[in-house]
């Protein structure tokens, strides 16, 4: 069995979040880590509902579940989650807490984008009126305007590779047949064509940047390069639940003609510029072991065996209920 696209045995787990990713995904949640103006991620201690941002990488502790009001779809309302399943909240006082089980009017955070270009986010909490921010071992709520204390880089926290679905158009991203751009047009994200990797570029401002399964990064014009530059790397902004990428030019990228190449035009955030970004089943090509040959889907007689490893060649893979089962599935040529 070969896979193609980026599973491993572990369910390509960041430090064992796996769980929290497809969970979250599944209910149209964003798995996040938060990053401050000191380079350190938001942490919520396992002992004593403690919360700190002292951490230095993206661990289990690190991941944070933000969840859209569905009440208030217009205005990037949210509620943060840590991985112990506590809302962060804000007290009458301005005492940042995260030990609620439930949400509440104190829970609720209102996303803004900063102005300068960097990509980072603001959180208004919605009672107070003031901003979330960080200082030495806690957290603090008291600045009327944001500042850099107050400004987070967010560090989505997805499997290795995702597929990428339009809102606008509702269909999935593939390379090209040229293998030099995308395009947006695909009904079922099949083959290892409709894979990208969403690459989080810390050291570059935050940024992202789109990694094809070919080795290439896309280009704000809608081209595929073959290193990573200014024009390939993206800032992310949350839209009621749904990721637009906007370029170094301020334009966002969208499905463009009527080949929808992916690419920048507008700086305007419309249906056609949000994307969703989904979890793939892992899918894998079966050799024959008696004659090496790929088995394949035949339209007429079912299943059959090819020495091309096309489209009728690959099958996803399902878990079922009971462990270690799992279903079949093919893609009919």
């Amino acid at each position: 069995m070969n896979g193609i696209n980026g599973h491993h045995a572990n369910g390509g787990d960041l430090n064992g979040c796996g769980d929290i990713i497809t969970q979250n995904q599944q209910k149209g949640c964003w798995t996040i880590g938060l990053i401050n103006s000191k380079h350190r991620y938001l942490t919520a201690e396992t002992f004593g509902f403690k919360i700190n941002a002292n951490g230095a990488s993206l661990k289990k502790k690190q991941i944070w579940t933000l969840e859209p009001d569905n009440s208030n779809a217009g205005d990037s309302l949210i509620y943060l989650r840590s991985h112990l399943d506590k809302y962060l909240a804000v007290d009458s006082f301005g005492n940042v807490t995260c030990e609620g089980e439930e949400k509440e009017p104190g829970s609720k955070f209102q996303i803004s984008v900063a102005e300068d270009g960097s990509g980072r986010w603001a959180f208004r909490n919605v009672v107070r009126g003031y901003f979330l921010g960080a200082s030495s071992d806690k957290l603090t709520c008291t600045a009327k305007v944001p500042g850099d204390a107050e400004f987070w880089h967010i560090h989505l926290a997805a499997r290795p590779q995702m597929n990428l679905r339009s809102v606008g158009r509702k269909r999935f991203a593939h390379l090209s047949e040229n293998l030099d751009e995308i395009h947006v047009d695909a009904n079922i994200p099949w083959g290892e064509d409709t894979l990208f990797t969403l690459e989080f570029r810390q050291d570059e401002s935050g940024k992202y940047a789109i990694h094809t399964c070919n080795n290439k990064y896309l280009s704000l014009g809608g081209k595929l390069v073959d290193t990573c530059n200014k024009d390939c790397l993206f800032t992310a902004e949350y839209h009621s639940g749904q990721l637009a990428l906007r370029d170094r030019c301020g334009s966002y990228l969208s499905p463009i003609g009527s080949k929808a190449v992916l690419k920048t035009r507008s700086n305007t955030v419309t249906k056609d510029e949000l994307f969703s970004l989904e979890d793939s089943l892992p899918q894998a090509s079966f050799v024959a072991a008696l004659n090496s040959k790929f088995v394949s889907v035949k339209q007429e007689d079912g299943l059959g065996v090819s020495s091309d490893r096309g489209t009728a060649s690959i099958h996803a893979l399902q878990m079922l209920g009971a462990p270690g089962r799992l279903s079949v599935l093919h893609c009919t040529p």
